[in-house]
């Protein structure tokens, strides 16, 4: 009798040191933030603007074409069905920023801390005083040397306060456009042993837009769906990371409507510049797909805000402890369909 207690002893120790080193030994969550700087949810649901476009080869690529939205990001439209995509208003689904100033560094410091950050007033790279949700996970043990940011504005260092975070920041060289196939290169060399959390910011976009390319604007937004089609197909090709990476793809602001160079409040500290103010240019997009993303209802009367990401970010990558309270809240209920 002893005998066989002691087989069963045996059987039942093993199954659960078996199922303690399976467990320790599943992979951990990741995360990838990707912003596209200043696309417009225009271009991206409606695909490039005839009106806009003056040379025959963009109109042959980009207007010309059965679907001219497939035409510029086919990726990106694809999370509609493999994951979440909001922002599309001509069917009824809304996303802004919730900042009053509508330019790059209110729009990357809302994404980063969850809310916006009054002070944050210009687009100088002074230190940022919010703490981001990628400090918050850099400054735990089990994200350790695991968040990284690869950008092309040379500003991004300041929005994750690099000195007070110590998160390591890859910035492009500045000389001369384009600068996101440098940060495209840096992302592909560090993806050998990619980090659990990482923070892609491209800038093409709103630097062609700010010198009235429109061709360039529209090269710049196709180019960045391309990159992060062939990143999510190296995700889903390695077993480590297959089925628990989430992709988040979004923009700090939007554009002028009309006047699709500009964008911004016109907000001047308290005062309103009307020159400065570009209508619409809180207009933006979310998207994202991964474990625990699903479908999402935000009407006009229930907008998302750039806010939603931050929360949203840590809820994915494992971590809802460090959502703050004065966070928005999580763009995605875990598990809804």
């Amino acid at each position: 009798m002893r005998g066989l207690f002691a087989k069963v002893a045996a059987i039942i120790f093993s199954l659960v040191a078996t199922t303690a080193s399976a467990h320790a030994q599943t992979p951990p969550p990741n995360v990838i933030l990707v912003t596209i700087d200043g696309v417009r949810w225009q271009e991206l649901f409606r695909g490039a603007d005839p009106a806009l476009v003056t040379d025959d080869a963009t109109r042959t690529r980009f207007v010309d074409v059965p679907d001219r939205a497939a035409a510029l990001a086919p990726f990106i439209l694809s999370f509609a069905q493999s994951g979440a995509l909001v922002g599309n208003r001509d069917a009824g689904s809304c996303a802004r920023v919730a900042n009053r100033y509508w330019f790059s560094y209110p729009g990357y410091a809302e994404i980063l801390a969850g809310r916006p950050n009054p002070s944050v007033q210009y687009n100088a790279a002074i230190p940022n005083s919010d703490v981001t949700v990628l400090e918050r996970l850099a400054r735990r043990p089990d994200f350790a040397g695991q968040v990284r940011v690869f950008a092309a504005w040379d500003a991004v260092p300041a929005i994750v306060n690099t000195a007070r975070s110590g998160i390591p920041v890859y910035t492009a060289p500045s000389a001369e456009l384009p600068q996101d196939p440098h940060v495209m290169d840096a992302v592909r060399a560090a993806f050998a042993e990619p980090p659990r959390v990482t923070w892609i910011a491209l800038g093409d976009s709103d630097s062609y837009a700010h010198e009235g390319d429109y061709a360039g604007y529209l090269n710049a937004i196709a180019n960045a769906d391309a990159f992060i089609r062939e990143l999510w197909q190296n995700v889903e090709a390695d077993p480590e990371r297959a089925g628990r990476t989430t992709l988040i793809v979004t923009t700090d602001h939007g554009r002028g409507v009309p006047g699709w160079r500009g964008h911004g409040s016109g907000r001047w500290r308290w005062t309103l510049v009307p020159g400065l103010y570009h209508p619409m240019s809180d207009e933006t997009f979310i998207a994202a797909r991964g474990p625990g993303i699903g479908s999402a209802n935000y009407a006009p009367s229930n907008c998302a805000t750039n806010g939603q990401v931050a929360a949203t970010l840590l809820q994915s990558v494992g971590a809802p402890e460090e959502i703050q309270p004065d966070m928005a809240p999580p763009l995605f209920v875990p598990g809804a369909p």
